[in-house]
This record gives structure tokens, sequence and C-alpha cells, in this order.
């Protein structure tokens, strides 16, 4: 008998108990921060935990929330006692019993394939530890009628969908006065510096070359586009994250690193112009009705990787290839992006910033012994 199937056998669930984790332990960030949130603002009496890989994640949490490590019995023990389960992303050598819930966010709106549609490109022990996910899991939610279906044909699951919305977004939705002074006084920034968020994914191979912004010619661009002074903020993958300073002249005022910000919504909140590639980010910004460019220089060799549900030059979102084309197309940005409605409408999008409040009604539901 394995440490978890032990622990979940001896000891009792607390039914007051939720433990979160975001991305493996990184800390207090996307859907489960939005949930917990919203448990915190309900006034109820929870005993709410969050599995953190180190001490820097921990510092991230706010008070109410017990940081518990993301690794051997003390994470074990936390998820074999609680009543509720969130995460947002697959669970590895976990053991649920009866009487516990376990409420899967996911992490964006998919542009490349992903889950069974890639399995071709999975590491075999990624996929085995989805099946038994899958398996584990009472509810995954949803922001569209797009990921629904996903959800239901490609991720080895058969159970229960509900499209509530995505909590991380909701942020969109509110005021952002507050969260744009946030992000600027924690990169040292005037706050009356506008922001353009250069914010790529990750390569399989871990490679940088396409990463080849110029970042001084974007900020002009900016400048020239929409006026005021403008500051370029870098963003890379954590997978990349050790490489940003070798790649981009940062001086603290035009162009800022910001790869080690810890909510990557906080940002997207206080851009007013974000350039990405092929990362979700572009679906959940465009819900701010701002613009969104997408530079892709190594088009046909992501495309190779993984391929994507939705042809490029079909995204409501102009591109470009090069430095050169990627200025022109921000001098020529619109004042407003219709193709983003007809793709949001056409895709079934459910966003209406009453994600994360739906989500813990649930779960305080579930507290209260209620089914769903």
């Amino acid at each position: 008998m394995s440490k978890a199937e032990l622990l979940a056998k001896l000891l009792p669930v607390r039914k007051n108990r939720v433990v979160f984790s975001s991305y493996y332990g990184r800390g207090y960030s996307d859907s489960p921060k939005a949930i917990c949130e919203a448990l915190l603002a309900s006034g109820q009496r929870l005993e709410l935990c969050w599995l953190v890989k180190n001490e820097t994640e921990a510092k991230s949490l706010p008070q109410g929330v017990r940081a518990v490590p993301n690794t051997g019995l003390a994470k074990l023990r936390a998820l074999a006692t609680a009543r509720v389960w969130v995460d947002n992303c697959r669970k590895y050598e976990t053991i649920k019993k009866p009487g516990q819930f376990y409420l899967q966010t996911w992490h964006g709106f998919a542009l490349k394939r992903i889950e069974r549609d890639a399995e071709a490109h999975l590491e075999p022990d990624y996929i085995r530890a989805c099946k038994s996910d899958a398996k584990q899991c009472d509810l995954i939610i949803s922001g569209s009628r797009f990921m629904t279906g996903l959800y239901q044909t490609s991720f080895w699951y058969d159970g229960k969908v509900l499209e509530t919305g995505t909590p991380r977004n909701d942020v969109f939705f509110a005021p952002k006065g507050e969260t744009r002074e946030k992000v600027c006084r924690t990169l040292g920034l005037d706050v009356g510096r506008r922001l353009a968020l250069y914010a790529p994914t990750f390569r399989a191979d871990r490679s940088t070359g396409a990463y080849c912004l110029d970042a001084e010619r974007v900020r002009l661009a900016c400048e020239s586009r929409f006026g005021g002074a403008w500051t370029v903020l870098v963003r890379l993958h954590p997978n990349v994250a050790d490489q940003s300073e070798r790649l981009f002249a940062y001086d603290g005022v035009r162009v800022v690193d910001a790869t080690m910000y810890p909510d990557m919504q906080e940002l997207l909140v206080a851009a007013e112009l974000l350039i990405t590639d092929y990362s979700s980010s572009m679906f959940d910004y465009a819900l701010s009705g701002r613009p969104v460019v997408r530079f892709t220089p190594d088009a046909a060799a992501y495309a190779g990787d993984r391929n994507f549900y939705f042809p490029l030059d079909r995204l409501p979102f102009p591109g470009a290839d090069d430095n050169d084309a990627l200025v022109q197309t921000i001098l020529s940005l619109p004042d407003e992006n219709r193709a983003w409605a007809d793709f949001a409408a056409e895709n079934g999008f459910a966003e209406d910033g009453g994600a994360a409040r739906r989500c813990a009604d649930l779960i305080l539901n579930l507290i209260k012994g209620e089914t769903i």
C-alpha cells in the first residue's frame, strides 16, 4: 500500500478544509486564486490550504490561507483530509476517497492541441497521470462552449462540465485602476506610463530564438500610434524564465523584465497592448477590449510540433512574422476589433465576471452537505 493510499484510509475528511494548487505549486495564481479570494470574501469559517513548492511561493499567500509543501507527507496529508480539491493542472500520486470532491479549473482556452489530441507528443508518465486524474475528477469548469467540448472529448474524462466562466478572467470585468497601480509600484514604474506586454509561450525544445522582438521599436511604435510614454514589459514563460536577462536589454523604464511577477492576470489587466504568439493569454486579454498582436517568427516550426485547433490566419488578432511587420501592424491597429466579438460568439464564450463567485458558492454548498 502506498503512502497516499495509507493516509487516505487512516485520516478522516475535514469538512471545512479546501486544498488549492496552481501550476504544481507555483503560488497564489490563476483560477484557483480567484476562487480562493471569493471564499475568503464569503466570511465563512473555512480552512484554506495552498500547495507551494518553496518559501517564495508561500509568501505570496494572503492572510487566511495556509501554505503546505507540495511534496512528501505534508502534501499527502492535506489532500487526504480535504473536503474539496481545487487545481488547474493534473494531479500525480493522489487518492480521492468517498466524501471528497475534486474541482478542476484547467488553465486557459486552447489554441495548440492538448491532452489526448497531442498524445503522440506527451510523455507516457504524464498520460498515465492524466487518465488517473480524470477518473478522480468530479467536475471541470469551462469558460466556453468550445472548451466544454474539448474537456468531454480530449481529457480522458466522462464526467460533468459546467460553463461557469473562467474565474481568473473575472478581473477583466472589474475596475482596473488599483491593479494597474500595484503592477507599476511593484515594477518601479511611474503610474503615468502606458504598458505594452510581451508574453510569449515556451517551445518544446526550450529554444529561445523566436523571442527576437525588438522591444525599443515596439515601444516607439506604441507611442506613435497611441500617444504617451510607453514601457514594454517582457514576461517569459516560467519554463524559460532563466533566459530573460540575456535576451533583452532592460533599463528599468523603457523595457522592463516582468518575468518573475507572480500574477500574469494582473499584468494583463495593467497592459494596454498584448503581444504574444501561441499563448492562451490572447483569449483572456481580448475580454478587456484592448488590442492583441501575434508575433510568430517560427509559426511553421511551431505548428509542426503540436498543430492548432484554429488556423493562425483565422484568429481574430493581427499577426506578424518579423519586427518590420510587427511595427507596421501596431501602427495600423484599429480602434475596435470586431472580429473578436464574432470569434467569441462562434465559440460560445461564457465570461461575465461572475465565475469565481459561482465556484465559491458551489464549494460552500458542498461543505454544507448539498450535492451538485
